[in-house]
């Protein structure tokens, strides 16, 4: 009989656009507290990263096709996670802004997920079995 795994998951962002100057502050304001970025160039690679990252955010930065901003945005809530759409084009001060605030969310988001624990208790440590003492 297989057993359950408990999975720790870390604060993480999937960053979606292409390398740049807005591209590399973003991922170092996310960094800089402690948030694991998972930087992506397109959507089917976001798609294929969503399960295994188990984000708290999706930062889209730039345009997206309809479907692809529909496939992006089920699979994210299917995982938890937020999808917050950038202009990459906005001012230095704004733009910072809203970051940090999507850090924030996706901290907020993190400690959320992890209080889901119905007794109280923190997870498992090193992934033991669920299922050790039936």
């Amino acid at each position: 009989m297989d057993s359950t795994r408990i999975r720790r998951v870390d604060t993480t962002a999937i960053l979606l656009g292409l390398p740049g100057k807005v591209f590399d502050e973003v991922t170092a304001s996310f960094q800089s507290c402690g948030v694991n970025v998972v930087r992506v160039g397109n959507v089917a690679a976001a798609l294929e990263r969503l399960p295994h990252a188990m984000p708290q955010v999706v930062v889209v930065l730039g345009a997206l096709k309809d479907a692809e901003r529909g496939e992006l945005a089920d699979r994210a809530t299917a995982v938890g996670a937020l999808v917050v759409h950038v202009d990459p084009e906005l001012d230095e001060e704004t733009l910072q802004e809203l970051v940090q605030r999507t850090v924030r969310a996706a901290l907020e988001r993190k400690l959320r997920r992890d209080a889901g624990n119905e007794d109280g208790e923190p997870p498992p440590e090193g992934g033991e079995d669920v299922d050790d003492n039936w």
